[in-house]
């Protein structure tokens, strides 16, 4: 029963060391519909597209990132813990995947605004 109790913090400890986010964890970053109300319909379809693929690559890479630092904080705490604290998480990746959903959530608000079908 101790072991098991002393798996179940150990664990606990692991997971709320890194600051990494997953894909799905990250919200979108606030971008005005303003930058995107001159554009065309067609335009705001094409960026759209362009945004959507780019967000769903981004979510990829923020995943991968988020997975190697779980494993490389678990490989940390075994061989040398004190660097635990010092790692940096997935913050870059994660900061360009927001700058992406927020503009992906402008350009459709200005295509709702348009009315562009």
């Amino acid at each position: 029963m101790n072991k098991l109790a002393l798996t179940l913090v150990s664990l606990l400890i692991l997971q709320a060391c890194s600051d990494a986010k997953k894909a799905s964890e990250v919200t979108a970053a606030y971008v005005p519909i303003s930058a995107y109300s001159s554009m065309s319909c067609n335009n705001l379809r094409a960026e759209d597209l362009r945004l959507r693929r780019s967000v769903s690559e981004m979510s990829g890479t923020v995943d991968k990132e988020y997975k190697n630092d779980k494993a490389m904080e678990a490989v940390t705490w075994i061989l040398f813990w004190p660097a635990a604290f010092a790692m940096d998480g997935n913050d870059a990746e994660a900061a360009q995947l927001s700058q992406a959903k927020g503009e992906a959530e402008a350009i459709r608000a200005a295509m709702i605004a348009k009315n562009c079908r």
